[in-house]
C-alpha cells in the first residue's frame, strides 16, 4: 500500500461521525464521501503520518484493548476499504 494521500481530502467531523470529503479537482474523480468510525480516524491519522502495519495493529490493540488477530483484522477491512475507493494505493 502506498500510503501517499492519492486524492485532495480533508477530515470533517459532522454529527459524530468522521468523514473524508474530497476537494478540488478531485471532487470530479471521487464522487462521495468516506464515512469512518473512531478507529478509522484514529487509523486514517496513523496511515497518513506514515505509520507502518506493525504501528497500526499495536494503536488498535492499545486504544480498544483487543487482540493482535482482530486489529489485523480490522486494519485489513479499513486498508481495502481506502484502495477501494481509490484514497490510497
Amino acid at each position: 500500500m502506498n500510503k501517499t494521500n492519492r486524492y485532495n481530502v480533508v477530515v470533517r467531523l459532522r454529527n459524530g461521525e468522521y468523514m473524508l470529503i474530497p476537494i478540488g479537482d478531485t471532487v470530479t474523480e471521487y464522487n462521495g464521501l468516506f464515512i469512518m468510525t473512531e478507529s478509522g480516524m484514529l487509523l486514517w491519522d496513523l496511515i497518513r503520518n506514515g505509520a507502518e502495519k506493525e504501528e497500526l495493529v499495536s494503536a488498535l490493540m492499545k486504544e480498544y484493548g483487543i487482540d493482535s488477530k482482530t486489529a489485523t483484522e480490522d486494519i485489513n477491512g479499513f486498508i481495502k476499504k481506502l484502495c477501494d475507493f481509490g484514497i490510497v494505493e
